[in-house]
């Protein structure tokens, strides 16, 4: 029994390792089946896969719906100033309730006349004291063209005289002082040169006699006298011709020369002087043509200004006082009213046109980051809650207006009642991108 029993336990080892050794085998052999069998069972695997994606996919949450609050603004309205700035400031003394319906044309702000027709008036008084001031002017003018002319021939008769006597001196004169001076000479020469024939001849005749009366002594003392004479006055001839030649002569030509110069220094400061007082005066006179034309100008704008010292709606809408802020009121209300002095470029009311609106909105930074042009949206107004239109985001600042905060505007499609009014609130709700795939 034993004996059985180990030799079954051997049979089993046996076919044991036969089965082992043969494994290799059949895998080879089934090899493509094998991989068959593989592909399907990972097939389920595959399809979990998918189904926990889609799974994970639905249990991602919807996008952000973006609501905001926004002011509805007129597309179309226009501000009212008087715009007359040859009046300045003027007093309102009519206008139309606030919340008023206009239609074109209609008159809408009258102002008070009185100081208008005063500065009418006083800038009349001003252009007839400027035409007559203007025509005194032109008087004066014209003696100042006349008094220039005679001056200039003044300054000219004078340079001509003056070049007159320097060429006088040169040619004529100067020549004729050193001939006069040698002349002086030769003449003293001369009357020495008889006296002293004179003397010679008495002396002479009277040497012949033996005796010498009284009076042939007379003579000749008076004869010798002369020669004395002659001598010293030769003797200053040459002394005053030499200066004249050597002194005078050099001195004058000096003179003559810096006269002759100041003549033409004088000669040409006199008409410049002419010439740049007739410049000045010209520019005076043009300075104050164009002030004369420019008073005649400022008056005729005040004559067509004065027509239009009423203001007109230049369209149908609704008359709002002051000025709109983004489309909206300002928080307090508006102190135009009759009596209110206003300035030319101030707003003094806002006409807006309904029916065709859209909203102003104020975004934050993280607003910007959700929204984009284009952007569908549903605009609901505060007034009509019950009312919804349809619109788009139609532009987003690039730069805040104010601190973090930009300016956007959503277009509402079509128009909208005219029970809705410009100026109130209205929310506005984007609708959510859809998630990509």
């Amino acid at each position: 029994m034993k004996c059985l029993l180990n030799s079954a336990l051997w049979a089993a080892v046996v076919i044991g390792c036969l089965a082992i050794a043969s494994g290799p085998v059949v895998a080879a052999d089934d090899g493509g089946k094998k991989s068959t069998e593989s592909k399907e069972q990972a097939t389920p695997e595959t399809d979990e896969s998918k189904e926990s994606v889609e799974e994970t996919a639905s249990a991602e949450p919807e996008a952000e719906v973006v609501k905001l609050q926004g002011t509805l603004e007129a597309v179309k309205s226009w501000e009212l100033t008087h715009g007359l700035d040859q009046f300045g400031q003027l007093e309102i003394k009519k206008i139309l309730p606030h919340g008023a319906k206009v239609k074109k044309g209609q008159a809408v702000i009258w102002f008070d006349t009185e100081a208008i027709d005063e500065k009418m008036t006083s800038s009349e008084i001003e252009i007839r004291l400027a035409r007559l001031a203007a025509e005194d002017d032109q008087f004066a003018y014209d003696q100042f063209v006349a008094a220039q002319k005679l001056d200039r021939e003044d300054a000219e008769q004078a340079r001509k005289a003056a070049k007159q006597a320097y060429d006088n001196y040169m040619q004529v004169d100067r020549d004729r002082k050193i001939k006069s001076a040698e002349f002086d000479i030769k003449m003293s020469q001369a009357s020495l040169d008889n006296v002293m024939e004179e003397l010679k001849q008495l002396q002479q005749m009277y040497d012949a006699d033996d005796l010498t009366e009284e009076s042939e002594e007379i003579v000749l003392k008076r004869a010798k006298q002369s020669v004395e004479s002659a001598e010293f006055r030769l003797e200053s001839t040459k002394i005053r011709s030499e200066r004249t030649l050597e002194q005078s002569i050099p001195a004058e030509d000096a003179q003559k020369e810096a006269a002759w110069e100041r003549a033409q220094i004088a000669y040409e400061k006199a008409v410049r002087d002419l010439e740049s007082a007739k410049k000045k005066r010209d520019l005076e006179r043009r300075k104050a043509a164009d002030a004369l034309a420019k008073k005649e100008a400022d008056y005729e704008e005040l004559r067509e200004q004065r027509k239009s010292i009423v203001v007109q709606a230049p369209g149908d809408g609704i008359l709002l006082y002051g000025e709109l802020n983004r489309g909206a009121l300002n928080a307090k209300p508006s102190p135009i009213e009759a009596g209110s002095k206003v300035s030319p470029d101030q707003v003094i009311a806002t006409l807006v046109q309904p029916g065709k609106l859209r909203v102003r909105l104020t975004l934050s930074e993280a607003d910007v980051a959700k929204l984009n042009a284009g952007d569908r949206c549903t605009v609901n107004p505060t007034i009509d809650p019950d009312l919804k239109l349809k619109g788009s985001l139609e532009s987003i600042s690039p730069v805040p207006f104010m601190g973090t905060q930009f300016d956007a505007v959503v277009k509402i499609s079509g128009k909208v009642d005219d029970s809705v009014v410009p100026t109130t609130k209205a929310s506005v709700e984007f609708e959510p991108m859809s998630s990509t795939p």
